[in-house]
């Protein structure tokens, strides 16, 4: 009798595990609801702070994908549309958050990959 209670039990937690699968610490989580909301506000505002600079005036038009990764900070990755007024463009955009490097000016690095152009690297 015993040994059927270990089975049921181990057969429950493994049933459990499997249809629950989590993502090993440090993966890549994909976003949706209030934290893909959260993310396009920070995507808003660090290509309007790039287009500040010397940097390409681009604007959001499709969010094809986002997730966000745990590292040395935070790191965000989209697959975008972007528009530079002229044309839409797919772009892959990283940007790395490191909060606690603001007053050295290096609080944020951001990337930008579109099809066909160079890489576009920022740090502030």
């Amino acid at each position: 009798m015993q040994s059927v209670k270990v089975i049921f039990v181990l057969s429950v937690t493994l049933a459990v595990a499997f249809a629950n699968p989590r993502l090993p610490p440090g993966a890549p989580k994909p976003l949706d609801g209030d934290d893909l909301s959260k993310a396009k506000e920070l995507l808003d505002t660090t290509l309007a702070k790039l287009a500040t600079g010397d940097g390409p005036n681009y604007q959001v038009v499709n969010v094809i994908s986002a997730s966000s990764q745990l590292v040395a900070g935070s790191l965000y990755k989209f697959e975008v549309k972007l528009s530079n007024g002229a044309e839409t463009k797919e772009c892959n955009v990283k940007i790395w958050d490191r909060p606690w490097l603001h007053e050295q000016g290096e609080a944020t690095n951001v990337k930008v990959q579109c099809k066909d152009e160079d890489v576009l690297e920022k740090t502030w």
